[in-house]
């Protein structure tokens, strides 16, 4: 009994450090099989396996600071030149408790990226589950590394390092708004309030609440511009005001208005949108845009971007509660690329 003990253990030693698949040892052959790979978005070991699908692809986060320390929550998985959104099928904690597991462990790392460039790096610490109108979201904290492109940010993109993009060095130019920018801003947005029949602001200036400037790795840079009149760019307020999102990119000639959103707040609800910052998440050479966007009492993400065919059009939408329009009106919105204004002699 002793012997055929000592053999058998003989063979294992035998199998494990010549690392074979099959081994013959007096007369019987022994194969050893390496448990299968976990497939990406399988439950972490030790995670209550469910129905839950946790994502297959990239996933887009949206990092906050306070100095050196750092808030980050998920905001979609991307999926070719779209995005998913994070949604549970049954049981949202589960969902959640899975998520952090598998994409937000202690010890995580994430690339940061400001205006398309990497500017750092976020190192998790610890994730908990925090409660919205989407239901829990998972949260982390975490410690910042910030390089040149990062100093003084306080919003990033963020992906797990090893689903960052490398992004092409952009020609030196400071990302910084033009004259001619601001010149055309306001000549765009009236000719686009007009032809929408919509109440023009008192004062341009005063109702331009966000104009920011897109980088782009092998042309000129473009801008957004968005226009608010009877609201603020804030969460809270009432729906009798209305809202004018733009994207103007350039063009031999000067920009084109690419995409356009305009929502009239008593048919829609309150939509007043801001850029948190554009990255090239896709790798089509194009940046997309991600919009943070603020209703009266909820707060929801968006994605502009350029599908396959050259088109701009909204590619996400997470708006969990729709905020009910007044009785017997059309909740509708206007999203269309148009041809910009006559803008001769305009430098």
């Amino acid at each position: 009994m002793v012997i055929a003990f000592a053999r058998a253990a003989g063979c294992l030693i035998v199998i494990l450090l010549t690392a074979c698949d099959n081994v013959s040892w007096g007369g019987v052959d022994v194969t050893v099989l390496p448990p299968p790979p976990r497939p990406s978005g399988a439950p972490a070991p030790g995670i209550e396996p469910g129905v839950e699908r946790l994502p297959q692809g990239p996933v887009l986060f949206h990092v906050t600071t306070s100095g050196s320390i750092g808030s980050m929550v998920p905001v979609a998985e991307i999926s070719g030149d779209s995005l998913l959104p994070l949604r549970a099928t049954a049981d949202p904690r589960v969902f959640g408790e899975n998520f952090i597991a598998e994409h937000m462990r202690q010890g995580s790392e994430f690339v940061l990226f400001r205006e398309g460039v990497r500017a750092g790096t976020f190192l998790v610490n610890g994730a908990v589950l925090d409660s919205s109108a989407c239901g829990p979201v998972p949260r982390a904290s975490g410690s910042l590394e910030l390089g040149e492109a990062g100093t003084g940010v306080e919003e990033f993109l963020a992906l797990e390092r090893v689903q960052a993009p490398q992004i092409p060095r952009r020609p030196e130019q400071p990302l910084e708004a033009t004259r001619t920018m601001r010149v055309l801003a306001p000549i765009y947005a009236d000719k686009l309030l007009r032809h929408r029949n919509a109440q023009l602001p008192g004062n341009w200036e005063r109702a331009m609440a966000q104009l920011m400037v897109v980088g782009l790795s092998t042309r000129n840079p473009g801008f957004t511009a968005t226009f608010l009149v009877g609201d603020t760019l804030g969460p809270g307020l009432d729906d009798s005001g209305h809202s004018l999102f733009f994207v103007a990119m350039p063009t031999q000639l000067g920009y084109d208005t690419v995409y356009v959103s305009f929502h009239s707040y008593a048919r829609t609800g309150k939509s007043a949108p801001e850029v948190v910052d554009f990255l090239d998440w896709d790798r089509d050479d194009w940046p997309e845009l991600l919009l943070r966007v603020f209703g009266s009492r909820t707060t929801w993400y968006e994605a502009v971007g350029r599908d396959a065919d050259g088109t701009w059009r909204r590619i996400f939408s997470d708006r969990c509660e729709v905020e009910p329009p007044p009785d017997n009106a059309r909740a509708t919105a206007d999203t269309t690329a148009v041809s910009p204004p006559d803008t001769s002699g305009i430098r």
